[in-house]
Parts: structure tokens; C-alpha cells; sequence
């Protein structure tokens, strides 16, 4: 490192300030003579108007000049705190004089006819301690402002110096802490042989570097980095320590809580019921959580020596698990990933591997997946075919069986159709569960990259403590941020959040729905109950079922709750929104259909109205939709107990009345009619056509 702060990148400004026109002359050639610029001017006006606009490293000043003298530039140089060496030069050799301008800051006094050799003698170590100056004042000012702690103290620890950011580290003012041994900052957590050490090392002229935990002036610990440079004087002898500390408190409670995530991590990885894994670009595991290692009967010690993916597979299903790597690669959709599994004693078992490739600036570096063992699927699908071989058998058997349960067969309905749904509220859910998931591998691999660059700038940054930096090292940390698309990855985080935000909102919704619609009551209680809450519910359960096929609108009036059974109102509604589903998909019409729900009230009823665009009842039809096993559904569609089951809900067991109406335009319009107030239980039904 090049030991002049200051190094000339230009040659010194000699500013010459005479009324003779010779004296200027002759003392402008020597001066250029000495290899300097020269400037001059032939009074004091002009002086000052020359400092004030043009730079000047050193002023020759004549005293004596008309208008404004020497000891006037020098004066006003001084008041205006103009930091330029100046050299008095009179024809005078008055002592006072001389004495006078030495007390104003002139750096020497020449007498004239100034001799040749005096004056670059002058010149030359004027400008040689104005050079030593500015670089003592940008030290004491680079020591001053930097965010490091620096201390200085003599060869006993006896603190010398402390600069703003000792102060701000450790709470000890210059004057608090200046006078004191250094040892102030223990903190007791070290053996004094930890100490011992540390002098024994700086004390033989070598540096000291390492954390350390100390003391702030309130008691509170703090960790460092801290480096202890000796200082030698000229005779090679150790006069001072120069200590540089950086608080690193923060950064080890970072690392502290990074190091806890990855332990979590691992142990919420190691409670997952199924195999999770990563692989190299190679195809060599790189990580497993434990049931990964102990359900192939490998230890860890095994992962450590080095597994490679391929051998867990049997032999006959390697080829295309090597094609379907190569897929996952391209990106190509795979087909079937079922495999035969092969265990480090040589047995077999069946497994479904789902796998990503893990992508980092673009490029495969590996794959990333977890592994289900099927084996009891497996049993079941051969114990399901040996039930399908005698199912005739098995249905005769049972034929009676069903007929004494009729009863119990209608109340087994009203779950029967939730669980026609199961498949679609699975599929509502996990829609946004996946983007969470694809959301969460994103973030993750966003905190890799930016793990990456941060521990660069880190290295940057001490690189830059020590004054290496290169050019090809900022290239090179450029580039890294280029290709890891730093600035992708910060407009990406605020959406990534949002669309995770979106996807918990839509779950939360599905989730309270089925949880209203799945609450049971006793079957014969009434509270008051929120209609448009009910209907409401029922749309987010039965979404799956007419997405497709119909848009839904409602118009929910400001009703009163209504005293009913909710989950047995909550049935009701959702055969009647499924059935008009169907209706409408058996058009098969290129458009969707429609389904309008609303409800209002009068002094005693409130009522909900339900009507689709679908192909209507036939009349012959219409009388028959409430009797239990009618149905016009195709066979394994429906089980005919549905509409049976909601009339009796509505008619028998809230004292209510369930119309259906089929317009001659078209169309179906079921009417629900619940009572206000308590009422007598009989059965009414009302047909009614337009």
C-alpha cells in the first residue's frame, strides 16, 4: 500500500505577491527553476482575488506594497481561516516586523535580495510541512468519522486515544475512558489465560485478531471483532497498541438465529411421515430428512461416505428413472412416477416419487423431492380387486341388509352429499396451497441467492477494511449480482407475499365454511339462525360442483335470523344449488348457465328463492321429485333421496313449505318458506305452475 496519503497529481501553485516588477521576475524564475507553477500578482487586491478563485499551495508575500500590504493579506488570511503556507519577504529588516508575521501564521520571513538557495530551501520544506499537515488533518479526520472503534494506548494498556465510534460502541467518552487501562471492557467471561495470550502475541510484535465479548459502560455485554496492531518508535520499540473494533453483535445473533432456523428446519424436515431429499446435478444425495435414510435402511453415516439416487431404485426401473431425471430437467411433464424402491439389505417396496429440479441463475443444479411408500395402497388395491371378483355375490348378500336399513339410509344423505363434494373442496384447497408452496421454494431459493450476495459484499467489505480491493473484484461482485437477478428478486418478494396473502384468505374462507356447514346441533334443535350466512356457506362448499356449469348470483335481503336447525337449513340448500347445477350441465350448452338466490322477508316468513335457467320439470315429473328413490339421473348419478329429504327438512321438521315452480319460459324456481315464530308441525307442500 503506497504510504503517501496524498501523492501529487499536480505541480504546486507558487502564488508570487510583489509591487516590483524585477523582484517578481527574478523570484518567479527561481521558482520555476525549482519545477512549480507560478502565479503573480503586484498587490494585495489582487493577492486576495487570486486566493479566492484560483488554488494555491504556497504564498510569497512582499510586506511592504501601496493599498493593501502584506500584513493585510496575512491579516484577512487569518481571519478567513485560508489555509495557504505563506512566506513574508521584506526589503526591511525590522525584527519586530519579522516577529509580528511569524505570530499571524507566516511560515518564515526572507529578507531581501532574497538569496536563491535560502528561498528553495524555504519553499520547499514550506510546501513539505503543508503536505505533512493535510494528511495529518484527513488521518485525524478518517480516524474521527469512522464506524469502526479505534483506541490507542501506550505499552501498559493506558488508553492514549479513543475516536466517536469507541465511544458509541462502548459508551465511554474520550475523557471517561482516556488515563484508564483498557482493561475496563473485561467482561469477565474469559480465563486470564485468554488474556495472557492476547499480550503475549501483541507484546512480541505481532497482531491480535479475534472476537471478544466486553463490557459497555451500562453493564451490558457486546461482541467485537477486534484487531491490536503494536506500534513501534524508531529505535524498533513498542511504544503504543492500536486497537480497531467492529460491533458484531448484531451479526452473531443472525447467526445465532439462522443457525436455530436450520435446526429447525431439520427437526420439523425429520417429523415429516415421508422421505424428503436433494440431489446434486450428478444425481448424489445431498440431503435427507431421517425417515429419508432409515426407510432405505441407510444410516447417516452412509449419506456422509456418499449415496447416489439411482442405487435406491431396482435395477429394472433405473433406465427410466434416469429418463424421467432428465425430463424434470427439460421441464417435460412425466407420466408415471412409480417406482420399485430398493432397500441397502436388497428388499424391495413400492414408492411415488414427486420431484422439482432445484434451479439457481436459471441453470439445473439438482432435485428436490419427497417419496411416498405405497406398499399399504398397494395391499389395498389387490384386496379391492379380490372384493370386485365377488361383488354380485356380495351385493345379493346385502340386498336385504339395505332394505332394513331404508331409515337409516335417508338420514345417511345428508352427509352422503358432502362427501360427493370431498374431491372438489380438496381441489379448491389445494389450488391455492400449491401456489403457497410454489411461493415458499421461491422465497427460499430468493434467500439462497441473497445469502450468497450478501456474504460477498460481506467479504467485500473486508477487503475493503484492509485495502485490497481490486477491479476485477467489483467486476466480479457485479457480475455475481447480475446473474443471480438481485433486482428481480426484490420487485418479485412484495408479490410473492400477496399472492400468499391471496391463497391463506381463500383456505381461511373454505376452511370456516366447512367448519359452519359441518357443525352438528341435536336434531331436533332451533336457534336463530343467519339464512344469507347459511346460503353463503353452501356456495364456498358446492363452488366445485357448478363452476363449471353456472354463475351464481344473490340478492340476500336484511332478514331476521330464523329459528331453525342451520345444518339441516344448510342440506336443504345444498341439494337444491347441486340439483340446479345438474340441470344446467345436462344442456350441455356452450354458454354457463345461471342460478339466482335470494331471500326476503314478511312479518311472519322469511324466505329464500332459488331459480335456475336450466331445462324445467315436466309436469308428470314435477309430481313425483319429492317421493325418496325418484330420480331421472343417470344410474350411479344420484340416489333419489335428495329432494325427499329437503321437503321433509322444510315440511316436517320446521313447519315450513318447499314449492317448486317451472316457468313456461323455463327454468326451475324452488321457493323455501320458514316461520318467524313457533308453529304447529304439518306437512305442506304447494305446487304451483306459470
Amino acid at each position: 500500500m503506497n504510504t503517501s496519503l496524498l501523492a501529487d497529481s499536480h505541480r504546486a501553485n507558487v502564488l508570487i505577491v510583489d509591487d516590483s516588477n524585477v523582484a517578481r521576475t527574478l523570484t518567479a524564475h527561481i521558482v520555476k527553476k525549482m519545477g512549480y507553477d507560478v502565479i503573480t500578482a503586484e498587490n494585495g487586491d489582487s493577492c486576495l482575488e487570486l486566493l479566492l478563485k484560483t488554488p494555491v499551495d504556497l504564498l510569497l508575500l512582499d510586506i511592504h506594497m501601496p493599498g493593501k500590504s502584506g500584513m493585510d493579506v496575512l491579516s484577512y488570511m487569518k481571519a478567513n481561516e485560508m489555509d495557504v503556507p505563506v512566506i513574508m519577504i521584506s526589503g526591511s529588516g525590522d525584527i519586530e516586523q519579522a516577529v509580528q508575521s511569524l505570530n499571524m501564521g507566516a511560515y518564515n520571513y526572507l529578507l531581501k535580495p532574497v538569496d536563491p538557495e535560502k528561498l528553495e530551501v524555504t519553499v520547499k520544506n514550506a510546501l513539505c510541512e503543508s503536505d505533512l499537515r493535510k494528511k495529518v488533518n484527513i488521518l485525524s479526520e478518517a480516524v474521527s468519522k469512522s464506524p469502526l472503534g479505534i483506541a490507542i494506548t501506550d505499552a501498559d494498556g493506558i488508553v492514549a486515544y479513543t475516536n466517536p465510534g469507541f465511544s458509541e460502541m462502548t459508551g465511554y467518552t474520550e475523557l471517561e475512558i482516556k488515563g484508564k487501562c483498557i482493561n475496563l471492557l473485561k467482561s469477565g467471561q474469559y480465563p486470564p489465560v485468554f488474556y495472557t495470550q492476547l499480550w503475549d502475541t501483541i507484546s512480541s510484535g505481532r497482531i491480535w485478531q479475534g472476537e471478544i465479548v466486553n463490557t459497555r459502560k451500562n453493564g451490558s455485554f457486546y461482541t467485537e471483532y477486534n484487531i491490536i496492531s503494536p506500534i513501534t518508535d524508531r529505535s524498533g520499540r513498542i511504544s503504543h497498541y492500536i486497537s480497531i473494533k467492529q460491533d458484531i453483535t448484531e451479526r452473531k445473533r443472525e447467526q445465532q438465529a439462522l443457525e436455530e432456523s436450520k435446526q429447525r428446519f431439520q427437526e420439523l424436515a425429520d417429523l415429516l411421515p415421508q422421505p424428503v431429499f436433494e440431489t446434486d446435478i450428478h444425481g448424489k444425495i445431498t440431503y435427507s430428512n431421517q425417515l429419508g435414510i432409515t426407510a432405505f435402511g441407510y444410516t447417516p453415516a452412509d449419506l456422509q461416505k456418499g449415496i447416489n439416487s439411482i442405487d435406491l431404485f431396482a435395477q429394472e426401473d433405473r433406465a427410466r428413472v434416469q429418463k424421467n431425471i432428465e425430463n424434470r430437467y427439460k421441464g417435460t411433464a412425466i407420466e408415471n412416477h412409480e417406482y420399485l424402491g430398493l432397500k441397502k439389505d436388497g428388499t424391495t417396496f413400492p414408492i411415488l416419487v414427486y420431484s422439482t429440479p432445484i434451479i439457481r441463475a436459471s441453470t439445473p443444479i439438482g432435485i428436490r423431492g419427497i417419496v411416498l411408500d405405497i406398499s399399504e395402497r398397494k395391499r389395498s388395491e389387490e384386496r379391492l380387486r379380490e372384493l370386485n371378483q365377488t361383488l354380485e355375490k356380495r351385493v345379493d348378500e346385502r340386498t336385504k341388509a339395505l332394505e332394513e336399513t331404508h331409515q337409516q339410509m335417508i338420514l345417511q344423505e345428508k352427509l352422503a352429499s358432502i362427501g360427493q363434494l370431498a374431491a372438489g373442496l380438496a381441489h379448491e384447497i389445494n389450488n391455492p396451497v400449491n401456489f403457497v408452496r410454489l411461493n415458499f421454494a421461491a422465497l427460499k431459493n430468493d434467500l439462497e441467492d441473497l445469502t450468497a450476495i450478501l456474504k460477498s459484499y460481506r467479504s467485500f467489505v473486508t477487503a475493503a477494511e484492509n485495502g485490497s480491493i481490486s477491479h476485477e473484484a467489483i467486476l466480479a461482485l457485479k457480475n455475481q449480482e447480475k446473474n443471480a437477478m438481485i433486482d428481480e428478486i426484490i420487485d418479485d418478494i412484495p408479490e410473492i407475499f400477496n399472492e400468499s396473502e391471496r391463497g391463506f384468505g381463500r383456505i381461511s374462507t373454505i376452511i370456516s365454511s366447512m367448519k359452519n356447514f359441518s357443525f352438528r346441533h341435536d336434531i331436533d334443535q332451533r336457534i336463530p339462525c343467519d339464512i344469507n350466512k347459511g346460503i353463503q356457506d353452501t356456495l364456498v362448499i358446492a363452488h366445485n360442483e357448478y363452476r363449471y356449469h353456472a354463475t351464481v348470483e344473490t340478492a340476500l335481503g336484511d332478514i331476521p335470523p330464523a329459528p331453525c336447525n342451520p345444518e339441516q337449513i344448510n342440506q336443504v340448500f345444498l341439494n337444491l344449488i347441486i340439483n340446479s347445477a345438474h340441470a344446467i350441465a345436462s344442456q350441455n350448452k356452450e354458454q354457463k348457465g345461471h342460478i339466482v338466490i335470494t331471500t326476503f322477508n314478511d312479518a311472519d316468513y322469511v324466505y329464500c328463492k332459488i331459480e335456475d335457467d336450466g331445462p324445467g320439470i315436466p309436469e308428470h315429473v314435477r309430481q313425483r321429485i319429492f317421493e325418496p328413490f325418484f330420480t331421472t339421473k343417470e344410474p350411479g348419478k344420484g340416489t333419489g333421496l335428495g329432494l325427499s329429504i329437503s321437503y321433509d327438512i322444510i315440511a316436517h321438521k320446521h313447519a315450513g313449505t318447499l314449492d317448486v315452480q317451472c316457468p313456461s319460459q323455463g327454468g326451475t324456481i324452488f321457493t323455501i318458506c320458514l316461520p318467524l315464530h313457533p308453529q304447529p308441525l304439518s306437512p305442506q307442500y304447494h305446487e304451483t305452475t306459470e
